[in-house]
């Protein structure tokens, strides 16, 4: 069974809100002055709707150190491990209803055809870097972080 559209928007406000806090705290504890660009890893089977995300990362950061950040992510690949015959590696078919984008990913061993796996990566979602704006001090010299 697949999420609702209300499931959908609070899972990507949730995640938005992580991202946010987490983006700010760094900001603020390193003295920035402005965030200027996020960059994001997201696994290929994170079941994340990047449009929403950036939509809410935008409305939650808009009068904030953040507002108007650039938000760039990376696709992780997924891989798998076979619980058949012990293959590890990039994932094969994919094995779900492509109806829904929301099903939970099942995946085809390559080298047995097998479904019988465990998604080893490719559900990440994380922070990698943040590029950060930052205020003279009175002496002249930029501040670093």
């Amino acid at each position: 069974m697949g999420r609702s559209g209300k499931e959908e928007i609070l899972h990507e406000f949730s995640l938005a809100q992580s991202i946010v806090e987490t983006v700010l705290r760094a900001a603020s504890q390193h003295g920035a002055s402005a965030v200027e660009e996020v960059n994001l890893e997201v696994g290929e089977v994170a079941l994340v709707n990047m449009e929403q995300l950036e939509w809410h990362i935008r409305m939650l950061t808009q009068a904030t150190l953040a507002d108007g950040v650039r938000i760039r992510w990376r696709t992780l690949p997924a891989s798998i491990l076979c619980l058949e015959c012990g293959y590890q590696g990039l994932v094969g078919h994919k094995v779900l209803d492509p109806s829904s984008h929301f099903e939970i990913p099942m995946f085809q061993c390559p080298a047995c055809e097998s479904p019988n796996t465990k998604i080893l990566s490719g559900r990440e979602l994380r922070v990698v870097d943040i590029h950060a704006r930052f205020q003279e001090h009175p002496s002249g010299e930029v501040q670093d972080a």
